[in-house]
């Protein structure tokens, strides 16, 4: 046998003719231990007009170690070789020539071994003898572009399978005559609950809804389209999936993608909820306004039969109406909570007294199968917060709590001093009032704590989210903390933390201001679109010795403060009114008066001044129903402090 013979000059160039058919010089590599085959195999490439390029080993090692280092379009493989024989020659060049064409060379014509190798990655199979050189160059080119294709092919084809197997949205492939699963990625067979082996054979329809069927026939007639349905899964959940199919993407194969839009669907429901909420909110703050300016009236009528009662039992009467529409006032100022419809206005607060204010209302709100019970300390603290945001806290806990005991039981809220002496699970040292709820309802597990404070994360199916959310907002809001504790089957108690202060305010035995001097002489202009309450506001304050404008919109007031000639001590007036409202007014003053103190009056809270422009300290706003001894109150704090 021979050793390794090159076909390249002393130069080392390979032999290379060109052929105007083929441009690019084909490298090939001849493995061929015979002498005299080798020289007839390479005394056939020189002949015909092909560029090539040959290098010629005689042995399959020193051929695969070439291998590894160059690259060849075509490998010319003669099977039987000094150091391996048959289709092992086969088997282990094809692993090695990644890339390159391989063409069998032969010396017999075994039928069977030629159709093992082609069929296995051989290009062609030829037997030495039976081919001349243009054959054989054109054998070499043919086979060199039919591996370009194939191994595009086979590129294209992996692309195609990666984006199958790692598509996050679940694939199926239909047989078209019985629309049984032939073929199923990763992401339908997690959505699904199956193994691709329980998928393939199976029908879609096995895993939906029954009123899937009648979709499934119409998907199937329109030749495309997209269906969303509910999927039961084998441990017993279920998902809705958008379903989008279309026909005869292979032949007699149909394609199915399948998405998981469950939580999408939710979001969407809470969405929805929340909008409703917000639309219950609006009416609740609009409801509440008109019953303020009623109460407004009743109270202001009301606590001038009381200043001019001339017997005991007309001042009692008075009285008690006094007492009757406080009470009334509570529940619009609860409204408003529940609507949302306040923002931070901090004051000294008996969260006990509020709580305790609160009970009837909660009662309603559980229902007779749930007994509420209300354990307050004695001489519990005071807080600097807002009344109406504490109001939503207690509402929204109270609605948790009745929510999670679905079969009814006892809520419990309570309101006690605590001190922290040193950093406790996130409570700072300090003098707190801690306001708890506590339920023995179905709990929360690990998972759901770990959530239950994020907007719209929700655990009901007809949930908004935002409850807990809103708490925790309030509590960081107002300089405080909140916890919970929960475990399934054994209740919940959220607790909240404020700093307690100590409340600058004298109170006398009843939990109001003690009277004070609320006489003047000063001119005060009020602007009220509701006739009676300004008539009685009118006839108050000149009994307490003011000289009084009224006016019943901002046009009329613009009218006055324009020609009349001497100082307006005060501004009064209302928000919403025909013309000019309280906003055009509010600014007309400030610029051609701006010394005249600005008191503000309005049936919705106080965010509807700020969503109105009017930017004011809270000490220039007051929100009907009001008495008019609060009214006196604020009319001399405004007059004092100009001084």
């Amino acid at each position: 046998m021979m050793g390794s013979q090159l076909m390249f000059s002393r130069k080392e160039t390979p032999v290379l003719v060109t052929d105007s058919h083929q441009t690019k010089a084909l490298k090939v590599l001849l493995v061929e231990d015979n002498p005299i085959d080798a020289r007839m195999i390479v005394g056939l490439l020189r002949g015909p007009a092909e560029g090539l390029g040959c290098h010629h080993v005689t042995r399959l090692d020193e051929a695969l170690k070439l291998l590894a280092s160059a690259y060849f379009d075509v490998v010319l493989l003669d099977l039987n070789l000094d150091d391996s024989a048959g289709y092992e020659t086969f088997s282990r060049m094809r692993d090695a020539a990644c890339g390159a064409a391989i063409l069998v060379l032969s010396g017999s014509d075994d039928e069977e071994l030629a159709v093992r190798t082609v069929r296995e990655g051989a290009q062609d199979y030829l037997v030495k003898g039976s081919f001349d050189g243009r054959l054989l160059v054109r054998s070499i080119r043919y086979a060199s572009e039919r591996n370009r294709v194939e191994e595009a092919l086979r590129r294209s084809e992996a692309a195609v399978r990666a984006i199958f197997d790692n598509s996050i949205d679940g694939i199926l492939i239909l047989a078209a005559e019985d629309d049984t699963c032939v073929d199923a990625n990763s992401a339908a067979c997690g959505l699904l609950g199956h193994t691709p082996e329980e998928l393939i054979g199976d029908t879609i329809l096995h895993f939906a809804d029954h009123e899937m069927d009648e979709e499934w026939r119409r998907l199937k007639e329109s030749g495309s389209g997209r269906r969303r349905f509910w999927i039961r899964r084998p441990d017993g959940a279920k998902r809705l999936v958008d379903c989008g199919f279309i026909a005869s993407i292979l032949p007699q194969r149909h394609l199915v993608v399948l998405r998981d839009v469950t939580e999408q669907q939710m979001l969407e429901e809470q969405l929805r909820q929340s909008q409703k909420m917000e639309a219950v909110g609006r009416l609740a703050g609009g409801v509440a306004h008109d019953f303020n300016n009623i109460l407004g009236i009743i109270t202001g009528y009301a606590e001038l039969m009381q200043l001019s009662a001339m017997d005991p039992p007309q001042r009692s009467r008075a009285e008690k109406i006094l007492a009757a529409s406080e009470k009334a006032a509570s529940l619009t100022r609860q409204l408003l909570a529940f609507s949302r419809k306040q923002v931070m206005s901090p004051r000294v607060l008996d969260i006990a007294a509020i709580v305790a204010d609160m009970g009837a209302m909660l009662r309603c709100l559980t229902g007779a199968e749930i007994q509420v019970e209300v354990r307050l300390e004695h001489d519990a603290g005071m807080v600097r917060a807002d009344q109406g945001q504490i109001e939503q806290v207690v509402l929204n806990l109270a609605t948790n709590a009745r929510d999670a005991m679905i079969h009814g039981g006892i809520m419990t809220l309570a309101v006690e001093n605590v001190t922290n002496h040193a950093e406790n699970a996130g409570l700072p040292a300090g003098d707190y009032v801690c306001f708890s709820v506590t339920d023995n309802g179905i709990g929360m597990d690990a998972d759901v704590q770990s959530r239950m404070f994020e907007p719209f994360f929700t655990t009901k199916k007809t949930g908004s989210g935002l409850g807990l959310s809103t708490v925790y907002g309030i509590v960081k809001q107002s300089g405080g903390y909140i916890t919970a504790r929960s475990a399934p089957d054994e209740g919940s108690t959220f607790s909240i933390y404020l700093p307690r202060v100590e409340s600058r305010m004298r109170l006398s035995e009843n939990g109001k201001p003690k009277p004070r001097d609320v006489m003047g002489s000063e001119t005060i202009l009020l602007v009220d679109d509701e006739e009676e309450l300004r008539h009685a506001a009118v006839e108050y304050l000149e009994g307490c010795g003011y000289r009084v404008l009224e006016a019943k919109d901002g046009a009329e007031a613009i009218e006055i403060v324009s020609s009349y000639e001497g100082e307006i001590a005060v501004l009064i007036s209302d928000i919403v009114m025909p013309k000019v409202g309280g906003r055009g007014l509010v600014d007309f003053v400030r610029k051609t008066r701006p010394n005249t103190g600005i008191l503000v009056i309005s049936g919705y809270a106080d965010d509807a001044v700020m969503r109105h422009g009017i930017y004011l300290e809270t000490t220039c706003f007051l929100q009907k129903p009001f008495t008019f001894q609060n009214l006196g109150h604020k009319i001399r704090t405004l007059l004092d402090s100009a001084r």
